[in-house]
Formats: C-alpha cells, structure tokens, sequence
C-alpha cells in the first residue's frame, strides 16, 4: 500500500437503511435520517489477497438480527451502493477524486415486484495483494456466543470502563495493545506518541464530565458474531456501542467502538 493515499471503504444510501461491512466487519450504518453518504478508512481492516465488501440492505431490527430479522417491504425506490477506494491524500472523499477499486450495488428501481423479502445482500471481492500482511485475529479461533462468552465480554467491558473513567493513558493503552500495534502498522504515518497524545486527549476531554463513562447495561447488551466468527461486537439492541463515553457538555453518549478476538487463552481488543 503506497504511504502517501489510503484505502476508505464507502457507502452510499437512497431512501434505505444498509450495513456495510468489509471482510465480514460491519463498518457503517446510514438510514434514511442520516447523510446519505459515509467514508471510513480500513487500511487496519484489509487483509491479504482477497478483500470482501457487503453490503446489508433493510437489516433487522437489531445487530444480531440483522441479517436474520426476515420482513417484507412494499415497493419504494432504493438503492444501496458499498465501495472500497484509495485516495491520495488530502482530496475531497467522493469516489470521483479517488481509485475504485471495487464495488456492490443493490438497488430497487421499478415496482416488479411489488413485494420483496428483507434483509437483501449484495457483496463482491476484491485483489489488494499483501496489504499489511496477516492479523492476528485473522488466526484467532471460531468464537461461540454462549454464556461464558457473555460473561467474559462483560468483564473485559468493566476493565475498559474502569480504565476510562480512571483517566489513566497506561492502563487503557495495555488493555488495547493489539489493537494499537495493528493500526501502527496499517498507518506507518502515525506514531506511538501521536496515538498516545490523542488518547490522553479523548481521557482528559471527558474527565470534566461528572462521570466520564456511562455504565453498561448487559440487559441491553446485544453482542454479534463477526468475520467469520472470529471476532465479537460489543454493541447493543439499539445499534449503540455497549460502552459509551458521556460528552461533559451536555451528558449526551459518546460511541466507543471494539471488537474482541481469543488471542492465546483470553479475550483482547483486536478493532
């Protein structure tokens, strides 16, 4: 991957909600109450070879519905389009000022047929050679979503939070390790200090709330299988991250987003 772009992956909606995910990862959520258009960069997330874009039209109600939640919808024109492209750096993030390297368009154009079953799925593969080589989560095991799993998500929940709301740069910075070394490597721009800085930033900000962490709620909790079955999503019914930050102006959530892996005997942030 050439030092001076970088590989965003997009999604573009009309009048439809749609996930997209890449290698299996859900990335983005847009309805139709929000911006029609949303990049993310994924150079942490691309994989050697062969690279997956999907993209989930009209998901169920929840995240772990969301591609089993069946419904059927009247027509209404729609149209959902998931794109991987590499753009050089500092030009504006439309697909026109960048390289498409691939994309998967779902759209509903003409009432033939009046009725269609939901969720719908569209997806394609791409070739992007080695990228930044092989992930450690890439050789994790299969997970199963059963109690103990539950349980132990949990508690790797409480450690971040207590980390959090601790304000502390050390204990946070271990807790997310893997992740960081992975994105090091995938943003060779970056440094550990800059990362370093900006994470004592995110924990100062929100110290001058009351409590900088809003707890998590396991009753809400809603966690999902991914990429394969190899990592788990620590979100919620609501499509909320199941940890939240609170914003110290007006107490409102703050998404802070993680997706586990069982790297040697423990679960470890990984995304």
């Amino acid at each position: 991957m050439s030092s001076d772009s970088i590989v965003l992956a997009q999604l573009q909606v009309q009048d439809c909600t749609a996930e997209l995910y890449v290698n299996g990862i859900p990335l983005i959520r847009l309805t139709p109450a929000r911006v029609p258009i949303e990049n993310v960069a994924v150079e942490h997330l691309l994989v050697p070879s062969t690279n997956s874009i999907e993209v989930v039209v009209e998901p169920g109600p929840s995240p772990s519905l969301a591609r089993t939640g069946y419904g059927e919808l009247g027509f209404r024109a729609m149209e959902a389009v998931g794109r991987l492209v590499r753009f050089p750096e500092g030009v504006p993030g439309l697909v026109e000022h960048g390289e498409l390297l691939g994309e998967t368009r779902f759209g509903w154009a003409s009432p033939h047929p009046e009725r269609r079953a939901f969720p719908a799925a569209v997806s394609t593969q791409v070739e992007l050679g080695p990228a930044h080589g092989r992930w450690a989560w890439q050789d994790a095991p299969q997970l199963t979503l059963d109690q103990a799993l539950l349980e132990e998500a949990c508690a790797l929940i409480d450690r971040v939070e207590a980390a959090l709301r601790a304000g502390l740069v050390e204990p946070l910075w271990q807790l997310a390790e893997l992740q960081v070394k992975d994105v090091l490597r995938a943003y060779p721009a970056l440094s550990e200090s800059e990362l370093r800085a900006d994470l004592a930033e995110l924990l100062h900000h929100h110290q001058q709330a009351t409590d900088p962490v809003i707890p998590h709620d396991p009753s809400n909790h809603d966690f999902r299988l991914v990429a394969g079955g190899k990592l788990l999503e620590l979100c919620d019914r609501d499509w909320t991250t199941s940890i939240k930050l609170r914003d110290p102006k007006d107490g409102s959530p703050v998404p802070y987003r993680l997706f586990v892996a069982r790297i040697g005997p423990a679960l470890r942030i990984v995304r």
